[in-house]
């Protein structure tokens, strides 16, 4: 890498986008979540965690490959993206928790049109849901996805990182040739 063709900062480049893109990323799951709680509609459930999902995949790369551009190292993008994922997890988990108490009854209503459906799928009968139950399950799968949103956010972060990497090798090659052709131009060690 050549001196001088990368931007320096103060402070962790993985952290500062980290924090930016989770932030960003955290209010969309929040709006995800509120969607699917108020629209009232199981067959959208889907069809819109998969949309935060894709925004989620998308904010880990774009962290990545920024956080990568502005030190040149893949580690610096792998960590943004774990940033990125821990900050959208954290407010996701949050805005989950504070959505269930307060519209126990709306989550019991889902709860129960999942189970339901299940049920009837599975020529089942139909077990009871209780409160504990549904926050129970909200604890144990708000867990484990924020563990598997820190190990996608470090993979496709360091991903990000890699074509970040890429992007900045070019541009810096392509600087220096431009100096090398120009007259009078300084001379880049």
């Amino acid at each position: 890498m050549v001196e001088g063709t990368l931007v320096k900062s103060k402070g962790s480049p993985a952290l500062g986008y980290g924090f930016l893109f989770g932030l960003i990323q955290g209010v969309i799951q929040i709006v995800v979540g509120l969607l699917i709680t108020n629209l009232h509609q199981p067959a959208l459930t889907l069809p819109l965690s998969m949309l935060g999902v894709l925004f989620a995949f998308f904010f880990y790369f774009l962290a990545g490959v920024k956080a990568t551009q502005s030190t040149g190292r893949v580690g610096t993008g792998a960590f943004a993206g774990l940033w990125t994922a821990v900050i959208s997890a954290l407010l996701s988990l949050i805005a989950a928790y504070s959505l269930a108490t307060v519209n126990i009854n709306t989550m019991r209503q889902i709860g129960r049109a999942v189970v339901e459906d299940a049920a009837r799928r599975l020529n089942q009968p139909m077990p009871s849901t209780a409160d504990q139950f549904l926050l129970g399950a909200l604890t144990i799968s708000g867990l484990g996805g924020f563990a598997l949103s820190m190990i996608l956010g470090l993979l496709i972060g360091a991903l990000g990182g890699l074509i970040g990497r890429a992007r900045t090798s070019r541009y810096s090659r392509i600087y220096d040739t431009a100096l090398s052709v120009t007259p009078g131009a300084p001379k880049h060690s």
